[in-house]
């Protein structure tokens, strides 16, 4: 609102706010202070919790046999077999010989000319899942049923369309002939009809072929590979020399998935020709229930073994159902490529050891110098955190944690390891330290960092930095407390702000009305001098 003094001629809003700016200004300033105060502080906090989750879960991992015992595998010829090596392991060299590599059973249910017809016959068999019956005859009247439903849907799903382009009534308690009225409208579109005629003539062939002649091969193959205990083993087809051969093959490789009980009796075929004849003689059906192929286990010996591959001098024979054959010693895994020997050497990782060490050592220094950036000020700025006591407080624990002594290894400290903590609160690795230590006590790195794996009154290093790092870790920690009352601080200071605003509105509406009464004073004594001035002259 424009408020000029009538009786004063002075610009009184102008007035106004700089009176109200300058009572607000005090109060504006300490609560814009302290929430740019708060964000920074909230930032930083936050940046840092990151940094700590991501160490505590470098810590977590450091934590575990895995990581710190590290074996890797050397092959004296990867193309016999592959090797992992895993948790438990033990350094060593180990001679095998695989015999003979795990393979899934497959079986001949018959071999008929191209294009002939299944007209009846039982094929059976047994697979993992359970046993599998097809039976021809009542084979070919369960889909010559199923073409039949197709047809009278097919056909009432043509005259339905008819019927609702042409608006007839489709609802036959309303209109019982709207069937007839459709074929009537039908037969009015000559494309449309020839279209109709040839589906239904497509689907009273097939019928008419499951009824009086018999299944083709492929609809044999389909019911076989739909039964509900066909996932153990499938059926599939190969063609050959205008022959087709049904061919059961087992899901899964060893001689405890392999097919059982299989029989293929009373099988007879016909074949057509193009004008749907019976072409005379009948075609000849062949190799029904033949093994094509036998399912065997992997075989490997572990020792020596003579010139039979059979197992001497003490030597074990391992067998799987499959080529992969896990723990066959503990923790080490091999994968079977192609039958042949192989020495298998399992020697310690000094190469991933290290890395897992470093890997350590760069998560806690990227946490010292998150604290650093927040905590140091520079002669510009001042740190966001400087002086913060709930930071000292964790840094200190921190480096209580990384110089103290451990009585679980012969390696009590990182400094033993080759790691020692710089004047800015990070780590650095002495490689040649490092790489002494991994070769003179690799074992003792996993005990120094781990504990004492049979005595639980000697934790390790980890177990320690655990119980520091949950405290700022978790929900609910001291950083997620802090950033909680911040936030609650924020939320205050909003409030106030929008308290100062009422405060600022109130004291502008009660200055315009001083100024407005002022104004009408002065007024009143300007007129009342005029008249006086006027009656003197």
């Amino acid at each position: 609102m424009f408020m000029t003094g009538i009786g004063s001629g002075l610009d009184f809003n102008a007035m106004i706010e700089v009176i109200v700016a300058a009572e607000r200004a005090p109060k504006d300033n300490q609560l814009n202070r302290q929430e740019a105060m708060n964000e920074a502080e909230m930032d930083a906090l936050k940046e840092i919790q990151n940094t700590i989750n991501s160490f505590r879960d470098t810590v977590e991992d450091l934590n575990s046999a895995t990581e710190l015992n590290k074996l890797k595998s050397e092959l004296s010829n990867s193309d016999v077999l592959g090797a992992s090596v895993g948790a438990g392991a033990m350094a060593g060299e180990y001679n095998f010989n695989v015999t003979q590599l795990a393979q899934a059973g497959r079986d001949k249910l018959l071999t008929v000319e191209k294009d002939s017809l299944l007209s009846q016959g039982v094929i059976k068999y047994t697979t993992p899942k359970g046993e599998v019956t097809l039976d021809i005859a009542a084979e070919k009247q369960k889909l010559s049923q199923a073409q039949a439903d197709k047809k009278d849907a097919y056909i009432n799903d043509k005259l339905t369309d008819i019927a609702n382009k042409n608006n007839i009534e489709t609802d036959p308690a309303k209109n019982p002939n709207w069937k007839d009225e459709a074929k009537a409208k039908l037969a009015e579109d000559k494309d449309a009809q020839e279209a109709f005629d040839k589906g239904v003539a497509e689907f009273d062939k097939k019928i008419d072929r499951l009824n009086n002649h018999g299944m083709s091969i492929e609809e044999v193959q389909i019911a076989l590979n739909n039964h509900e205990n066909a996932d153990g083993a499938k059926v599939s087809l190969v063609q050959t020399d205008g022959k087709v051969t049904m061919v059961l093959n087992a899901k899964d490789t060893g001689t405890a998935n392999a097919n059982q009980m299989l029989s293929v009796t009373g099988m007879t075929a016909v074949k057509l020709d193009d004008t749907g004849n019976v072409v005379m003689p009948p075609p000849t059906i062949t190799d029904m229930g033949t093994s094509l192929q036998a399912a065997k286990d992997a075989k490997v010996v572990l020792g020596e073994t003579d010139a039979d591959g059979k197992p001497i001098n003490g030597a074990i024979e391992l067998t799987s159902a499959t080529n992969k054959m896990e723990n066959v010693l503990d923790g080490l895994t091999l994968t079977l490529k192609e039958p042949g020997k192989v020495t298998v050497k399992v020697a310690r990782d000094e190469a991933g050891v290290k890395d897992t060490v470093k890997k350590f050592v760069d998560s806690y220094n990227k946490v010292m110098e998150t604290v650093n950036t927040y905590t140091k000020s520079s002669e510009e700025q001042a740190a966001a955190l400087s002086g913060d006591a709930g930071v000292r407080s964790m840094v200190s624990r921190l480096r209580e944690v990384i110089s103290a002594e451990y009585s679980a290894s012969s390696l009590e400290t990182l400094s033993q390891l080759g790691i020692t903590t710089t004047v800015s609160g990070t780590l650095e690795i002495d490689q040649t330290k490092m790489d002494k230590a991994l070769e003179d006590n690799f074992n003792e790195i996993a005990n120094l960092f781990m504990g004492d794996p049979l005595d639980d009154s000697k934790p390790g290093m980890m177990t320690n930095m655990l119980t520091v790092l949950d405290d700022y870790h978790k929900n609910g920690g001291l950083f997620d407390v802090r950033q909680d009352r911040l936030d609650a601080d924020n939320k205050r200071i909003i409030e106030e702000r929008e308290q100062l605003d009422l405060r600022m509105e109130a004291k502008t509406v009660s200055l315009r009305d001083y100024y407005a009464k002022m104004d009408s004073q002065i007024a009143q004594m300007n007129q009342t001098q005029n008249m006086m001035i006027s009656m003197l002259m």
